[in-house]
This record gives C-alpha cells, structure tokens and sequence, in this order.
C-alpha cells in the first residue's frame, strides 16, 4: 500500500477515534466540576448546556458506530495470532473508549502484536499470549515509573573483590532533576555522612549513561534491601539498584513491591577506573 495513503486514511481514522476520549473527559469534567459539588451541598444540580448535550450525544453516536467496526477488525485481520485476538477484543469490551484510539495507534505503528504484551508482567499470562512471538516478545518492565535510562546504566567502580551482596544509591539530581553541582556536592556529602553514622560499610560507585557522557557519583552500600529504600527515598531518589551474586538489578522506590529488573552482570557494566577503586570504609 502507497505509504501517503496509508498515513492519510490512518490520520483520517484517528480523528472520530480520539474523539471518543475527548467526549469522556467532557462529560466527566461537567459532572466533576459542577453535579457533584451541586449533589454534595444539597443544591439542585446546574443545566448541563446545549454544548455539553452536543458533545456528549456525539461522543455516544461515535462509539455505538465505532465499536463494532474495531472489534470485527479485530476478529478479522491477519496480523494478529488467534490468542492476541482474545487479549484485544478483551481489551476493546472492557475499555471501550480508550482501546480503539490505542489499537489504531497500534496498528499504524505496526506494533499490534507487543502493543499489550508489554504491559503484562506476570510471566505465565504472557507467555501464553505471546505463543509464537518469542522473536518479537519486548522484555519485560516492572518498574514502569523509570525510563529507560535507568536499564542502560554503566558503573565506575570495583570490578573485583566486590561483596556477594550490595546495594548503589546515590544523593544526586533528587527525582531526576539536574540540579546545580554544588547542590549535588551538599547531597553526596550528606549521604556518605549517613552511611557512616548508621555504620554501613560502603564505597565509592558512579553510574552514569554507556559512553558515561553522564555520570553520577554514589556508593556501593552493604545494608538490606529495606535498608536501601529507605535511604533511597530520603535522599529523593526514584530508584536504586541491587548487586546480588555478581548480578545487577533494578528497583523503583515507588513499587518496591515489585520484583527487581535484571540489567546485567556486574563483571559487563562496571569499568574498572574510576571512583570506585577506592577502599570500603565502615
């Protein structure tokens, strides 16, 4: 297909589609913003307008046309595995509104089949829906309040001699605002003078991007993991990561819940200069 074709129908397809959202914030924000105030002081409740009835009927109309075509679309097309099919037309019965503009936008992008995939975090449910995508499958995210930056990390620091188990926290740029140096300088010093009033036995650790044209120091920490959250959130960082058995891994502070994401040895992200060659203190 004539690829300005394709884009054209798509961006012509998408302007009922979004607006079945847009109808659903309308009349939520009317009820939010003026029945519900109303109901809740005893008031008789305002006239919603011919605007709002406008917008709300529209909204309505376009989804009882809009739906059936999505969902037989669904059923029907090729490019989805009998089993995506059942993970879509769910999909598309219970969130309705939000499904079809989220599954065009999929298949414009021709990401259908990993589309939902990649929000599926109990393994045995998605691999059963990922039977025959193995090639295709995206890894999975735990902790998707971190951007993928944090997943690309390199260290400077010890390479051997290492404790079996440790944690690498740092004090700079607090939920991931760059802050000044001085700034960050006050927060390090901070930090290491916690860690030495609570005892921990702890050395130097930079993280920072692959070519570590960015780079923050912190500390390799020899404490537990609820140790290391709380030290975590005090310092207002949004996660840290776990060195356990030479293995690397990471954790947000806020699902700490969740397990921790595998990012790789510890032997292949660490490069050996740096401030980390420095001897642990207590």
């Amino acid at each position: 297909m004539n690829p300005i074709l394709r884009h054209l129908g798509y961006g012509l397809a998408a302007v009922p589609a979004l607006f079945l959202p847009f109808a659903y914030l309308i009349a939520v924000g009317w009820l939010c913003a003026y029945a519900l105030p109303a109901s809740y002081h005893g008031e008789e409740i305002p006239e919603s307008g011919d605007r709002f009835l406008t917008v709300t009927r529209a909204g309505f109309h376009a989804l009882v046309f809009q739906w059936p075509v999505y969902f037989v679309w669904v059923l029907v097309t090729r490019r989805l595995t009998p089993r995506l099919r059942l993970l879509w037309g769910g999909v598309m019965v219970i969130f309705s509104l939000v499904a079809i503009p989220w599954f065009l936008f999929a298949m414009w992008r021709r990401s259908e089949r990993i589309e939902l995939l990649r929000y599926i975090r109990r393994p045995s449910v998605r691999h059963y829906f990922a039977k025959g995508l193995r090639e295709e499958l995206p890894p999975v995210r735990h902790h998707l309040d971190l951007p993928d930056e944090y997943r690309q990390v390199r260290f400077k620091g010890p390479e051997d001699d290492v404790p079996p188990e440790f944690r690498i926290i740092t004090a700079h740029n607090p939920e991931g605002v760059v802050v000044a140096d001085e700034v960050n300088e006050v927060a390090d010093a901070h930090l290491r003078a916690e860690l030495e009033r609570l005892e921990f036995e702890h050395f130097p650790v930079a993280g920072g991007s692959p070519d570590f044209s960015h780079i923050e120091p912190g500390y390799g920490i020899v404490c537990n993991r609820a140790e290391a959250l709380l030290l975590a959130r005090r310092f207002c960082q949004n996660g840290f990561y776990e060195v356990l058995g030479g293995r690397v891994y990471l954790f947000s502070v806020h699902e700490a819940h969740r397990p921790g994401e595998y990012v790789g040895r510890w032997r292949d992200l660490v490069d050996g200069e740096g401030p980390g060659t420095m001897e642990p203190t207590v």
